[in-house]
């Protein structure tokens, strides 16, 4: 203890981790669920039920095999279920913390290590993972941990019996990483990334690190290919239609003319070969005039040129792969901006010596980020766990560096100083982070938005055994309402994914196997033994997707069907109907109250912004 206290920045990690661990106590128990948080909930039920995290259609649920797990252990300890699943995330945050600053304080300095870990737990994306029962924060501590021991792989020989303890600790994390997420893959680039930015002398550590990280992925994917093959019901739709389908339609296909890779190979450029910096650039920016102007001479083939058509344009030409790299500006400039600055500072020489480690502090949040901008991904504050976290360690190093370049710490003025610099920048991405309308739990609430429908209970304990459930979200519908007949799939786009035909050819939801119709109208079809349900209840719950929100898919279905409905709930995040054919209603009064709720929630739809998920 003694040792710790003189250590002034391992307290304050401590004393960090202390007041975060009880901040986000506090957002355990919060009442409803948030999006995808449903899907733990029925592989932990179907752990308890059957042993293997069988969703309630029987399809085996490999994403996040581990956590699943870890969870049926967190729950049967406590004896509930989301939160003792969110405390197992907040836990995993905590870990990465400590290991963001052991990782930094390794490679650089105490100062950076601190601030690093500053900054990191102050961004959005890092409280929405740590309070959400998914495996995205557990992901990002297993991912810290291959990086925390590839650290240390070139500080002995290769030939030792040491090396080959870390070469199989790294095979077998990065094992269990790939049992957390399936992005782990991603894990066989780095020492990749380490062997060009090294000397050569030590290219043949970062080789084996990577042949030790392939082993262990491919080593776990060909366990999961087998106990899919055990599954042959399920894992044959697993494999085929999410497994092998994400494999061939992973990337996105870009548009025409985009000149945003070349900016992208200019950067990475940069962080490679720094000493080739200058004709990277003109190379880089003489292909992108080339193209703006070529963009530019098509353009106005249909259009006069001005200041519109200019930056219509240059919008559209940096869509490829630079996506998410343009969505984290737009909602977070002063990090963006300060993370830009610090590279370019540190190639133009503020800094000192630009060391391979604080290279390659750039280019994993670069990696991460022209990595979602090229595949065909929705943007998610889950998504932007990774390169925000990255990114905020790149701040930190550079920031450290110049400060400690230009006032070396030679007196407790400098110092003083250069701890004023720190928490001002910790100030300033803090405040970018949380920028927004509202309180910061309404900023948090609207990153990890939380289902509770209110009044739904009501709706629940009036239902009657002859009733007819159906529901727009499969796995919602059953944890809301305890039921589902029928699964509404009212646009290609969740047909194409979440769709599979039985061994009789019907159709059925591939997450709970309910049988899928296509549009309202069909939900009147009689039931196996030829009775008709007394009642056909919609449970419609709001949902983000890469094409916008869900919303207006039900109204303007039951418009073209013609159906007649009554509202019986209707918040912001869901509602239930009841409809009819138009041959059952006898009544004009109940087509005026439908005319009257669909101008109502058009007006409701109309006025809330389709944010992408």
């Amino acid at each position: 203890m003694s040792v710790v206290l003189r250590q002034p920045a391992r307290v304050a990690v401590v004393l960090l981790a202390t007041v975060m661990l009880v901040a986000g106590a506090f957002e355990l128990t919060r009442a409803g669920y948030s999006v995808d948080e449903e899907f733990t909930v029925f592989a932990v039920r179907g752990i308890q039920a059957k042993g293997l995290p069988l969703l309630p259609s029987g399809l085996l649920y490999d994403r996040g095999l581990a956590y699943s797990y870890g969870s049926w252990v967190a729950g049967g300890l406590s004896g509930t279920e989301l939160p003792s699943f969110r405390a197992l995330s907040l836990l995993c945050a905590l870990a990465s913390i400590v290991l963001t600053f052991a990782i930094v304080r390794r490679l650089t300095t105490d100062r950076a290590a601190l601030l690093a870990t500053t900054l990191v737990s102050v961004s959005l994306p890092f409280w929405a993972t740590a309070t959400t029962a998914r495996f995205y924060a557990p992901f990002l501590t297993l991912y810290l941990s291959v990086l925390w021991v590839m650290s240390a792989l070139g500080t002995f020989p290769l030939r030792t019996l040491r090396t080959v303890r870390t070469l199989t600790t790294l095979a077998v994390i990065a094992a269990l990483c790939r049992l957390t997420h399936e992005l782990a893959f991603t894990l066989a680039a780095v020492p990749f990334l380490c062997a060009l930015l090294d000397e050569r002398a030590r290219r043949r550590h970062w080789l084996a690190a990577t042949a030790a990280i392939v082993s262990g992925l491919v080593a776990t994917q060909a366990a999961l290919f087998v106990l899919h093959y055990l599954q042959p019901g399920n894992g044959e739709t697993m494999v085929r239609r999410f497994f092998l389908w994400q494999v061939l339609n992973l990337f996105e296909v870009p548009a025409d003319r985009q000149y945003g890779f070349l900016l992208a190979a200019m950067v990475l450029a940069w962080l490679v070969v720094p000493r080739r910096a200058a004709l990277a650039a003109v190379l880089a920016m003489c292909g992108t005039a080339m193209v703006i102007a070529f963009s530019l001479a098509r353009a106005t083939n249909t259009g006069p040129l001005n200041a519109a058509l200019v930056a219509s344009v240059l919008s559209d030409g940096a869509m490829y792969p630079l996506d998410m790299f343009r969505q984290i500006a737009s909602v977070n400039p002063v990090a963006t901006a300060v993370v830009l600055a610090g590279l370019v500072a540190r190639l133009a020489g503020a800094g000192g010596e630009w060391k391979p480690h604080e290279r390659a502090a750039h280019l994993l949040w670069l990696f991460w980020v022209l990595w979602f901008g090229a595949i065909d991904s929705g943007i998610t504050s889950n998504y932007l766990l990774m390169p925000v976290a990255f990114m905020m360690g790149a701040i930190a190093i550079d920031t450290d560096a110049i400060v400690s370049h230009h006032l070396p710490p030679l007196s407790s003025a400098s110092r003083r100083l250069g701890l004023a610099v720190m928490a001002l920048v910790t100030l300033a991405v803090g405040v970018d982070q949380w920028r927004g309308t509202g309180s910061p739990a309404a900023r948090l609430a609207a990153a990890r938005p939380t289902i509770d429908v209110a009044g739904l209970d009501q709706v629940r304990a009036g239902i009657q055994p002859a009733d007819r459930i159906a529901c727009t979200d499969e796995l919602a519908c059953l944890l809301l309402v305890g039921r589902i007949d029928r699964w509404l799939a009212l646009d290609d786009f969740v047909r194409e994914r979440f769709l599979v035909t039985l061994r009789d050819g019907t159709a059925a939801g591939v997450y709970t196997g309910a049988p899928a119709v296509f549009r309202p109208g069909g939900l009147f079809a009689p039931n196996p033994d030829g009775t008709l349900p007394d009642r056909v209840l919609v449970v419609d719950v709001f949902k983000e997707y890469p094409i916008g929100s869900s919303r207006s898919w039900l109204p303007r279905a039951i418009e073209l069907d013609g159906l007649q409905v009554t509202p019986l709930l209707e918040t912001p995040q869901a509602r239930v109907l009841q409809i009819w054919p138009p041959e059952r209603n006898a009544f004009r009064k109940e087509a005026s109250a439908f005319t009257r709720w669909l101008a109502t929630d058009r007006k409701a739809a109309a006025s809330t912004q389709n944010l992408r998920p």
